[in-house]
């Protein structure tokens, strides 16, 4: 017996590391709208996790997810995160827009969609919603950008810029005074626009001659 009990011991240890809550897990969900429309050609629709703990600081991208829907809504996602960046103790929200193949948000989340923590679901169906017709286009515009050896797509606000960048993560800056264009800056990265250009700064190095590019499929 004593040799069994002593052979179980490691094993128990094992099944418990197996267990861990730690690595990857998904959210997954679909994003649709109540209106009978179809989706505008070219659409993108971007599903974000974000950290919305804090009321007077900028909201956490946890991970997100680019998707160029091939059929009509509802449209699923399925957003992959680490585990280890979810505190049990903090309020997470999804964030979803649908936009057309300029950049102009078509349907957005009024509201962040509760997920995750304090008794919310690991699953989500996110109805976004449109401006009152006559109205202008509200919410975050998306823009893609291709420069000297390097793209990427910011969404933008007048208050703030959510950089995506391809094996970089997210980053949120906030918006700075400009001399013209529109310039968010934090976090050793610059994005500043004019028109149809902007230049990036990334950690200290600048990426010039970035020109706005349709939002279509890689």
């Amino acid at each position: 017996m004593t040799g069994l009990r002593a052979l179980a011991l490691p094993l128990l240890v094992l099944a418990a590391a197996c267990a861990s809550p730690s690595g990857l897990a998904q959210l997954t969900g679909t994003v649709s709208y109540r209106e009978r429309i179809a989706l505008p050609e070219a659409a993108v629709v971007r599903v974000v996790l974000l950290d919305v703990s804090l009321l007077d600081a900028p909201e956490r991208v946890i991970a997100e997810q680019e998707i160029h829907p091939t059929a009509q809504v509802p449209i699923p996602f399925a957003l992959t995160f680490d585990r280890a960046a979810i505190d049990p103790g903090r309020r997470y929200g999804l964030r979803a827009i649908i936009a057309d193949a300029e950049g102009r948000v078509q349907w957005a989340t009024a509201v962040s969609h509760p997920v995750l923590t304090q008794g919310a679901p690991d699953t989500a169906t996110i109805v976004v919603q449109r401006p009152r017709e006559g109205s202008a286009p509200t919410g975050p515009r998306v823009f893609a950008y291709a420069c000297d050896g390097f793209a990427f797509r910011v969404e933008v606000t007048k208050e703030r810029a959510l950089l995506f960048l391809p094996g970089r993560g997210s980053r949120t800056l906030p918006a700075v005074p400009a001399a013209s264009g529109a310039k968010y800056e934090g976090d050793s990265t610059i994005y500043w626009s004019k028109g149809d250009r902007a230049l990036l700064t990334l950690d200290g190095v600048e990426h010039t001659g970035c020109r706005m590019q349709p939002l279509r499929a890689p």
